[in-house]
């Protein structure tokens, strides 16, 4: 349960870290950087809109009219044929690349609307994470997501997609690669792929599912120390705690293990829910606005977690899971093990366009309970721990992962020194 004291509302927040513009499109996602923040307006253009008097209106008219004249002479005299709409379209990109910031963006609409997906973590397709070698211009197949059709019928990694349908892919771009994979559930698709190794073509017949990109994964550890991974934070993921961590209670577990490792970020409000479960009340965090007006506040009213905490982060922890961990180190919930996470701290505004492009836009900072802002400082564990360098951040082997055993030795004492 979760309280909300807003003094100026923003509509609903949801938060992430400078991510990949074209993650998660519908039948396949792409891989994706960190996350950034933002806030998701209802209104569209209309929840900046305000009225302006006359002089600035005329103001305002004479700057659309330079616009549109240097458009006009692009389009006249150019010396190659131009697209109107690219024309548009890279006016508004340098506007937006003009406040050097690299949480505000202009997204096309099928930008746009890959941008949504990868926030609601639920799409229609595949199932298949895809890359594209920028040697040789193929498309490669990076993952195929657990239990999905492309994963049940046998796609690997590292598979290069030839043919979708009729379609050759030699010469496409990775989003018309990916339009091609997508669609409605129940309908067919054929893929044929090149893997080493195999010299035929390799032909697969799948029909589209609902994907839902799973978040949260846990495992008991030793005898008694529960582990939950949050990979990122999507508006299924406070759900998936709940059910992780009632799955650890029931097996008894006398302590736990919180890995917010490379977790680029996600949805604001599943980050403060999944903090609700575990700080008892607080403030979990809150926004202020470039005049230091707080702008959300959000509040903790549930009981504090029954059992010690251990949190796991790194130089990849970003965005949501810097408020996670943040909001449990100011209320002394637990213990962060590891190195210093990333410095997200700023807040974006989503805004919808009426042709189907948007914008997010950063409008604000966020700060932990204790009044920290952690934007480019991170937030530094309570005992540093580094892995060897040469280790590979996402994929440690367990006897490896120095972090992770030093975790559990902190948690092993701690639930020592609790009997």
């Amino acid at each position: 349960m979760l309280t909300s004291r807003t003094k100026n509302i923003i509509k609903v927040a949801v938060l992430c870290l400078i991510v990949s513009l074209l993650s998660f499109i519908l039948g396949a996602h792409v891989n994706s950087k960190p996350l950034s923040i933002f806030n998701k307006s209802n209104d569209g253009t209309k929840a900046y809109v305000q009225k302006i008097d006359d002089e600035k209106q005329l103001e305002a008219n004479k700057d659309i009219k330079r616009l549109l004249e240097a458009m006009e002479l692009i389009e006249a005299k150019y010396v190659r044929d131009v697209d109107r709409e690219v024309l548009l379209n890279g006016a508004i990109k340098g506007m937006v690349e003009s406040l050097e910031d690299p949480y505000s963006v202009y997204m096309t609409p099928a930008e746009f609307e890959s941008f949504m997906i990868s926030v609601d973590g639920a799409f229609e397709g595949v199932g298949l994470s895809l890359g594209l070698d920028e040697e040789t211009g193929e498309v490669i197949v990076v993952s195929p997501i657990e239990g999905t059709p492309a994963h049940k019928a046998g796609i690997r990694p590292k598979d290069i997609i030839i043919k979708v349908d009729d379609v050759e892919l030699k010469g496409k771009k990775l989003d018309d690669a990916v339009s091609l994979i997508r669609g409605p559930k129940g309908e067919k698709v054929t893929i044929y792929v090149k893997r080493q190794g195999v010299k035929d073509i390799l032909k697969f017949d799948l029909v589209r599912d609902n994907i839902v990109l799973k978040t949260v994964n846990h495992e008991v550890l030793g005898n008694n120390i529960g582990y939950i991974k949050i990979s990122s934070f999507d508006s299924h993921t406070a759900d998936e705690f709940d059910e992780s961590l009632a799955q650890l209670k029931k097996q008894s577990v006398k302590g736990l293990i919180l890995d917010l490792r490379n977790n680029p970020g996600g949805s604001l409000y599943e980050s403060v829910k999944v903090a609700d479960r575990i700080l008892g009340k607080g403030r979990v965090v809150y926004t202020e606005d470039r005049h230091k007006n707080i702008l959300e506040e959000y509040y903790s009213d549930a009981e504090k977690i029954d059992m010690p905490l251990v949190v796991l982060v790194n130089e990849n922890s970003a965005s949501a899971s810097e408020i996670v961990a943040g909001a449990i180190q100011d209320h002394k919930a637990g213990v962060l093990v590891g190195t210093k996470t990333f410095g997200k701290g700023s807040v974006q505004e989503l805004e919808p366009f009426n042709d189907g492009s948007g914008m997010k836009l950063t409008i604000a900072k966020y700060y932990i309970p204790s009044g920290r802002s952690i934007d480019k400082v991170g937030i530094q564990p309570n005992i540093k721990v580094e892995n060897e360098k040469n280790v590979d951040t996402f994929n440690i082997p367990r006897d490896k992962d120095m972090q992770l055993n030093k975790a559990l030795e902190v948690v092993k004492s701690m639930i020592a020194g609790s009997k």
